[in-house]
């Protein structure tokens, strides 16, 4: 039983082939392998460090929009008093919150701190 690629395909692993990642296909190797798989072909490292890269893009875009959505709901007196100055900075809420927006369902580290917020 013979498999064949989907028409598109083989441009696709050549355009995969060329394009600069951001993920390494050293790491995507050793998470690949760590988790049981031995990839024998370059191109299926290269096609995982592809989706890799989507995932952290998109979840990276869901946590900026959860940020900008926390800052315009805060008023600008509270922005002025915390030193907000015009930039957006990621918390690890927000990422938490953009993981979770993507199906992952984070829980963090014994070691990591959380914030807590008194009912003052």
């Amino acid at each position: 039983m013979s498999m064949s690629m989907p028409s598109g395909a083989y441009e696709l692993l050549e355009a995969v082939e060329e394009q600069p990642l951001t993920v390494p296909d050293e790491l995507t190797t050793y998470l690949m392998r760590k988790s049981g798989v031995d990839p024998k072909d370059p191109k299926l490292v290269k096609l995982v460090s592809l989706a890799a890269q989507r995932f952290i893009a998109a979840t990276v875009h869901d946590s900026i929009q959860l940020c900008k959505a926390r800052l315009s709901s805060t008023t600008k007196r509270q922005l002025k008093v915390s030193g907000y100055k015009d930039r957006l900075v990621l918390t690890t809420e927000d990422l938490s919150r953009g993981l979770r927006e993507c199906g992952v369902n984070e829980t963090g580290s014994p070691w990591q701190a959380r914030a807590v917020i008194s009912g003052t």
